[in-house]
């Protein structure tokens, strides 16, 4: 479907899209959230990954490879956090989506804050050949709340049909 600039109002007045609207693709009927959650899924998982090669394998660049994952996925949250922001904002309060996205929220910023502290404690070691255990072990605690956070924002979806028409 093409980018559509404006849309028609149950009264049949054509008007613009709002930002928030835009934000959560209805100018291309199309959900946002879920489109950009991927990329910081995999670089979250893919830094851990890296750090246990580093420690099993001969790999050195993998430690700074798994940092710079890590700011990747910062990055990317930024649009995913946006767009699950407003998505959340268009809920009841008080209802059980509205709940269960609050959940999913909270989860989710655990895992930020977990990566957050991994790539402070790691920046003035990221050159070393072989990360830490304590990153690892830090970044598989995030991974598993990440797994259960993006479990939550799966049965908004799947259980709840959330943005499903």
């Amino acid at each position: 479907m093409p980018l559509q600039w404006k849309h028609q109002l149950p009264t049949g007045e054509t008007v613009p899209w709002t930002l928030k609207e835009v934000i959560q693709g209805k100018p291309v009927n199309r959900p946002t959230h879920p489109m950009l959650v991927h990329f910081p899924i995999a670089f979250y998982i893919g830094a851990l990954v890296l750090d246990v090669i580093s420690r099993l394998w001969h790999f050195p660049a993998a430690p700074l490879m798994a940092t710079w994952l890590i700011l990747g996925a910062f990055i990317g949250s930024a649009g995913a956090v946006t767009t699950g922001l407003v998505d959340r904002s268009t809920m009841r309060s008080g209802s059980k989506i509205r709940a269960k996205a609050t959940q999913h929220m909270l989860l989710q910023f655990t895992v930020a804050a977990l990566f957050i502290l991994v790539e402070i404690i790691r920046w003035g070691s990221r050159h070393d050949p072989k990360a830490s255990w304590g990153w690892i072990v830090i970044e598989l605690v995030a991974v598993l709340v990440l797994t259960v956070g993006a479990d939550l924002g799966g049965q908004m979806v799947y259980k709840m049909g959330f943005r499903v028409e």
